[in-house]
């Protein structure tokens, strides 16, 4: 499957990784999918927390020094930021938290709201797959 990004994306140094943000905060942000996260995955692909950890925090900053490359302005980081100190808020109180405990904290739903108003704020510039 190739990908194709809008117009507006011709800025963008990284679409891809714009791309990729957007299919993670769309998982966070889905009770459909983060379910999912409890239960073995039947393609055996890794999923669940720790790869949205890894992602957000590990493989990219999402910070102001994204823009231009992922990111189109500082709305955009202060979106991705919202995420990101949300699932810090869980991670805080138990930091070898399972999927379980992350999904039932009672902060969870602060991490699957900023996730979902982040996800609407970079789709407003969204993606075409073809």
């Amino acid at each position: 499957m190739t990908q194709s990004y809008p117009p507006a994306w011709t800025s963008l140094r990284y679409p891809w990784v714009r791309a990729e943000l957007q299919d993670y905060l769309a998982e966070l942000s889905n009770p459909v999918e983060t379910a999912k996260w409890l239960k073995p995955d039947p393609q055996g692909l890794v999923i669940g927390i720790e790869q949205q950890f890894h992602f957000l925090f590990d493989d990219h900053d999402f910070d102001a020094g994204e823009i231009g490359y992922s990111l189109f302005d500082e709305a955009e980081v202060a979106a991705i930021a919202a995420v990101k100190e949300a699932m810090q808020a869980i991670h805080r109180t138990n930091k070898t938290g399972d999927d379980f405990y992350f999904l039932d904290h009672p902060l969870w739903p602060s991490v699957a709201n900023a996730a979902a108003m982040a996800l609407i704020l970079l789709n407003a510039r969204g993606v075409v797959s073809e």
